[in-house]
């Protein structure tokens, strides 16, 4: 992939190039390098799309990775520290033997690690203490690679997408023979593989980033070819009433890669109600991170849903503020009711506005108002104790509506207002 930076217009713009899932176009080497890509509507349309047989077969092992930028390389987290992901031999081994001596007293024996996986084992429990490491995380399944995808927050004005690899992990490994590319660790220190269905891939010594690995070494073996394909097509010549052979040339390098290695392109918002729905599938950072730090993250991600929750509240009371009328515009709309009712009724649509439907604030006014009529006394509105039954009793209804605390304050207090009035005589009846 090219080392050059785009700037967040013609990111949008090559984004608005590519074609819909399910049809695939050779990336832009400024952003996808030569994966076959495509994009997506919504994060919705994500989900539906991994409905698609073809990630589905019991045939065909998928395995998923999702990125928060939509333009980052296919690179490990050591890869990035160098030009083009080829991780130079030396600085990869030296950097392990240094983390063994690190390692010494603190908590794992590394050198209890030996024959063929012992490398791999080492580089996982580094991979999940923070170290820079050759290995890329994959999922075996799409939305928890949609999940990392969307996870952190992001600015979308310079971010436009965000991105999940998807390869197909049975065709490469037919494909590639015994080359070990995908790598499942097996000591029973890394309890998040577990849960998030993980493992790793981690390309040869000295070779490119895996996605150029992978094209590569398709090639090589002759699994794929770039050549261009001449194809023909025969039509009728609006001269005469004979057929005319045209000749088309074409690459379909896209179409014979898009079996083996696909990105798909999702657009960078809605990003809460994607992580809201993910989280009813039981995937959060809760879940997929069974340690200190999984719990942590989680309680912050919730103090982050009840701010934003807040937030949007307050926004709507003040709203509601610039719309509602003055107090005299009120007593209007109550004496113009037909009874009691009605007036209970009008109340109501002035405070909850189009936020519900009229037939949401029909049912809310008339439960309220039955309500009402059950906990009222003789002169109830005279002794501040029977006041309080009716308040509890019409606070309790509105918040089995589901509405915030803010709004059934607003309720509460204007329709016992109301009804104190039509106590005394001041208001319909």
């Amino acid at each position: 992939m090219s080392e050059k930076k785009l700037t967040p217009d013609e990111l949008r713009a090559k984004l608005d190039a590519l074609p819909f899932w399910p049809d695939f176009r050779e990336g832009d080497p400024d952003v996808d390098g030569l994966i076959p890509t495509c994009r997506v509507e919504s994060w919705e349309k994500f989900l539906e799309a991994m409905r698609d047989p073809q990630h589905n077969r019991a045939s065909s092992e998928w395995v998923y990775r999702g990125q928060r930028g939509g333009d980052w390389p296919l690179a490990s987290t050591l890869g990035r520290k160098f030009d083009g992901g080829s991780i130079p031999a030396d600085k990869r081994q030296q950097l392990l033997f240094q983390f063994e001596l690190s390692m010494r007293g603190r908590g794992y024996d590394l050198s209890a690690f030996n024959g063929d996986e012992a490398e791999i084992e080492k580089w996982a429990i580094g991979q999940h203490n923070g170290l820079l490491t050759p290995l890329l995380d994959w999922t075996r399944s799409p939305f928890i690679a949609l999940f990392f995808a969307f996870n952190t927050a992001d600015d979308v004005e310079n971010n436009p997408s965000r991105a999940v690899y998807c390869v197909n992990m049975s065709a490469l490994r037919n494909a590639l023979g015994d080359q070990t590319l995908f790598r499942d660790p097996m000591g029973h220190n890394n309890s998040r593989l577990g849960n998030q269905a993980g493992l790793f891939t981690m390309v040869p010594d000295d070779d490119d980033n895996f996605a150029s690995y992978i094209i590569n070494t398709l090639q090589e073996e002759g699994v794929v070819s770039a050549e261009p394909v001449t194809q023909t097509a025969t039509v009728e010549s609006p001269d005469s009433e004979e057929s005319v052979v045209e000749y088309t040339v074409s690459d379909n390098l896209s179409d014979q890669l898009k079996q083996y290695i696909q990105k798909i392109h999702i657009p960078n918002f809605g990003r809460m109600g994607c992580l809201a729905t993910l989280r009813k599938m039981n995937i959060h950072n809760g879940t997929l991170f069974p340690d200190a730090q999984g719990a942590s993250l989680y309680c912050n991600d919730w103090l982050e849903r009840i701010l934003r929750e807040e937030k949007a509240e307050r926004e709507k009371a003040a709203e509601r503020a610039t719309r509602s009328t003055s107090a005299a515009t009120t007593r209007e709309v109550i004496e113009a009711a037909p009874d009691a009712l009605g007036a209970v009724k009008a109340v109501l649509g002035e405070i909850l506005g189009d936020e519900y439907s009229p037939d949401e604030k029909d049912d809310f006014a008339t439960r309220l108002y039955e309500r009402f009529q059950q906990d009222q006394s003789f002169e109830w509105h005279l002794a501040d104790s029977k006041t309080a039954k009716v308040k509890t009793g019409q606070r309790r209804l509105a918040a089995a509506f589901g509405l915030s605390e803010s709004l059934r304050d607003q309720v509460v207090a204007q329709l016992v207002q109301f009804y104190k009035a039509t106590a005394s005589g001041d208001a319909v009846s």
